[in-house]
């Protein structure tokens, strides 16, 4: 809860402070370092994967490539919008959320890899074909290679720290909880960007923000409920943290990076609208769990 509050703030200071548009430069670093600290408590072997995460992972591109043809009926910026929280893979928070409601860290840690890199695949392809931009080869190979060395280095050098890093690893996963403020700091600084655009670059109706908003909210409801659906038997809350909880961070920075400040709204909308879901799915897990009388085992 304190957290969920927390965000809110981040979103509403970036929201009063424009200026912060001016530093949307540290969004990529400060999500790498995220993801490090994410990784350092992942042991990967075969046991965190499932097919289910690979139908996950295909489905994810296209229920985005549905909803953006759906979204450009009404505007391309609301298609484009739709189009990233679609295509959005698992967000590296979701161990942490399965762990609360007692629930299989590990395959929660199987979904991030395999989602991350289908959509370091994807993304590279897809986007400039939709946005009309013909990349050559080396052009193709930069964007590949940024959007894959952001989720591969961080998890790369987690690795080497879980195995070697000895009293250093013991550090940094003290200081490891800390790492949130950069979430904040992602959050305040997107919505900065946001608010600048919204105020000085473009003249967007709020009717757009409503429209925005709702088709983010339904977006949100089917990617939990589907995901709930495709999950090993007995595990449908995993699987519905693997295609509903989706990496917010990523999305804005692919964004702000390469398309415009104004989809950054939809990131924005679906932090909002996660944190409040999911917070709710823990109190109902939970009554589920003492109804039943029964407790699920803590994995990995």
């Amino acid at each position: 809860m304190v957290k969920s509050l927390l965000i809110l703030i981040a979103l509403g200071v970036g929201l009063l402070l424009p200026q912060l548009d001016d530093y949307t430069y540290t969004l990529r670093p400060f999500l790498m370092v995220l993801l490090f600290f994410s990784f350092l408590n992942v042991k990967i072997d075969r046991s965190i994967f499932a097919w289910q995460q690979v139908a996950i992972a295909v489905l994810m591109p296209v229920v985005g490539l549905l909803v953006y043809y759906l979204g450009n009926l009404y505007t391309e910026e609301l298609g484009l919008t739709l189009l990233l929280m679609g295509l959005a893979p698992t967000a590296v928070i979701t161990p942490v959320l399965a762990g609360l409601m007692q629930r299989r860290a590990g395959y929660m840690v199987g979904a991030i890899i395999v989602t991350h890199v289908s959509f370091a695949l994807v993304v590279p392809v897809v986007l400039p074909a939709l946005l009309g931009v013909e990349l050559s080869w080396r052009s193709l190979g930069e964007l590949v290679y940024t959007i894959g060395s952001t989720v591969a280095g961080p998890l790369v050098l987690g690795q080497l720290a879980r195995r070697y890093g000895g009293r250093v690893l013991t550090g940094l996963r003290r200081v490891g909880p800390y790492s949130f403020v950069l979430f904040l700091s992602n959050i305040a600084v997107a919505s900065g960007s946001l608010s600048h655009y919204l105020r000085y670059e473009s003249s967007v109706p709020w009717q757009f923000i409503v429209i925005a908003a709702g088709c983010i909210g339904v977006l949100l409801v089917v990617n939990f409920a589907m995901g709930s659906r495709l999950a090993p038997p007995g595990h449908w809350v995993e699987g519905s943290l693997a295609f509903g909880r989706k990496n917010t961070m990523l999305s804005i920075w692919i964004a702000l990076e390469y398309i415009n400040p104004l989809v950054v709204l939809g990131p924005m909308l679906y932090i909002l609208l996660q944190n409040i879901f999911v917070a709710g799915q823990i109190v109902a897990v939970d009554r589920h769990d003492k109804r039943a009388g029964t407790v699920p085992l803590k994995s990995e």
